[in-house]
């Protein structure tokens, strides 16, 4: 899958010593302040993956994720794998929540790009229309099931597969979020310890386009 679909960010440059955190589901009126508190006390910027149907209610958290330096980027407007969405609809939910996370943020709406599909499921045909709308798909390599099972084996399986480059989906919705900020408190400052920062994926498709710029 990778490798048929390499312009997609799966991973960042596997000679830097840096992830990417990165939360779907949200914005969760009780777990995501808790993941914000966490990630300022620990001074980590991470990306936020939102749901349009949620972030309506819970506009005031989007502005608190901009304004805490995080980037702020689209999971979709209802739980629904893009392959069953009409084109036409799809269209319209992810215009609608870009929109909505611009006006919150005080931000242009062409600034928000990274869109991380439900489920991970997209097609070739799903991949083309993204781009032609100006989005661009966000993978991982990295996710581990914390919302099925106890803390401890997310926190090894987490430490033991993170390599250089790597993004590490957690969630912080549908009450995930308090689980979520427990692993954080875990595992960023055995990660610093190891020599890991941590970067937005911005950051990491930013090098990305730059590396390829400079490729021959």
């Amino acid at each position: 899958m990778q490798a048929r679909h390499s312009d997609i960010l799966w991973r960042g440059d596997p000679s830097r010593r840096e992830i990417a955190l990165t939360f779907d589901d949200g914005p969760h009126p009780r777990d995501t302040p808790g993941v914000l508190e966490v990630l300022a006390k620990l001074k980590v910027q991470a990306t936020f993956f939102l749901i349009g149907k949620g972030l309506e209610s819970n506009l005031n958290l989007v502005r608190q994720i901009h304004e805490g330096g995080h980037q702020i980027g689209i999971h979709c407007y209802r739980h629904l794998p893009f392959p069953f969405e009409q084109p036409g609809m799809l269209r319209k939910y992810l215009d609608h929540t870009r929109n909505l996370i611009a006006n919150a943020c005080g931000i242009t709406s062409e600034t928000i790009r990274e869109v991380r599909p439900p489920n991970g499921l997209f097609t070739a045909k799903t991949k083309s229309m993204l781009t032609e709308w100006g989005y661009r798909l966000v993978m991982w390599n990295c996710i581990p099931p914390h919302f099925l099972q106890p803390l401890s084996w997310t926190i090894r399986q987490v430490l033991d597969s993170v390599i250089p480059g790597s993004i590490i989906v957690l969630h912080d919705g549908h009450g995930h979020g308090s689980k979520a900020a427990r692993i954080i408190e875990m595992i960023v400052p055995e990660l610093n310890r190891r020599g890991f920062g941590f970067v937005t994926i911005q950051e990491m498709q930013n090098r990305k386009e730059a590396k390829g710029l400079a490729s021959p």
